[in-house]
């Protein structure tokens, strides 16, 4: 095994061992998260050069609905997060839909 192997081994296995963490902690806050009836759905504004952008900016409009419903809501705490792409030349807009989860329902 060459050395990029052994880095891209070594690295693969540090994301495995930080997925299964963030897991791990989310599962134990699970029991006291309290989600939607409904799935939220937002789309990013406008097209942007990069599918990572636009993902960010479909989250990110997602998670300001989100927080209207939950004042502690994450993207990473949400249920059957879903992501739809459209690409248009080099340019990409995302929308995503997923049902928002929270402990602490925002004021209203």
């Amino acid at each position: 095994m060459g050395v990029i192997d052994r880095a891209r081994a070594a690295a693969c296995l540090v994301a495995l061992a930080a997925a299964w963490l963030m897991a791990a902690a989310l599962s134990v806050h699970a029991e006291e998260l309290q989600c939607a009836a409904e799935a939220v759905t937002a789309r990013g504004v406008g097209f942007y050069p990069s599918p990572e952008l636009s993902m960010e900016a479909a989250e990110k409009e997602w998670l300001a609905k989100a927080l209207t419903i939950y004042g502690d809501a994450k993207w990473e705490t949400a249920k059957e997060p879903q992501m739809s792409c459209v690409n248009q030349g080099l340019y990409s807009n995302c929308t995503v839909s997923a049902v928002p989860c929270g402990a602490t329902p925002a004021a209203k």
